[in-house]
């Protein structure tokens, strides 16, 4: 098996309570400080229950013609993050958007004022949750809806997704065949 990282390149529908830090003007999208694992160097806050983000991710880095579609892929999120509280946890929902219908999954970030925890999400084998294999078209077009839960204020330096798919076959016979 084969694994591919897409990042972050875009956001939409960006609760303006989920903050960039550091603060810039412009303000620097929340795709720029979520694509590397930098910790307290970068990242996006948030201590409202409820608010929401939309993060986009990066076409895939591998053709779609050296993926053996047939047999099937998993997709799953990584993130980096922390609450800022010394007694409780921050809890960040992580909803698959369009074109998928994945079930929520909550990540609870440690509490400690000065450490980030990773928390990888379940690899997921359905784009729907429940039958549907990933397509190319799935992958080209992935969204992540993070929403704030609790009042608890949260820091998230990185988030990502990692598809782990079968690299195709190729034909070498021919190649071969004229060559000796």
């Amino acid at each position: 098996m084969a694994t591919m990282i897409l990042l972050p390149n875009g956001s939409s529908s960006v609760s303006s309570d989920w903050i960039t830090i550091p603060v810039t003007f412009p303000v620097t999208p929340p795709e720029e400080v979520l694509d590397d694992d930098n910790g307290a160097t970068s990242y996006v806050k948030c201590d409202d229950n409820g608010e929401t983000m939309i993060i986009e991710f990066a076409n895939p880095s591998v053709a779609e013609g050296d993926i053996d579609i047939s047999a099937g892929m998993s997709v799953r999120f990584l993130s980096s993050g922390r609450s800022t509280n010394r007694t409780y946890v921050s809890k960040v929902a992580f909803d698959f958007e369009a074109p998928c219908g994945n079930p929520q999954e909550i990540a609870i970030y440690a509490a400690t004022r000065s450490a980030f925890t990773t928390i990888n999400g379940t690899a997921r084998p359905y784009s729907d949750g429940s039958s549907a294999a990933w397509t190319y078209a799935d992958l080209e077009a992935l969204e992540m809806k993070c929403t704030k839960a609790q009042t608890i204020e949260v820091y998230l330096s990185y988030l990502a997704m990692e598809v782990t798919y079968t690299a195709a076959v190729t034909d070498n016979a021919t190649f071969f065949g004229a060559n000796f």
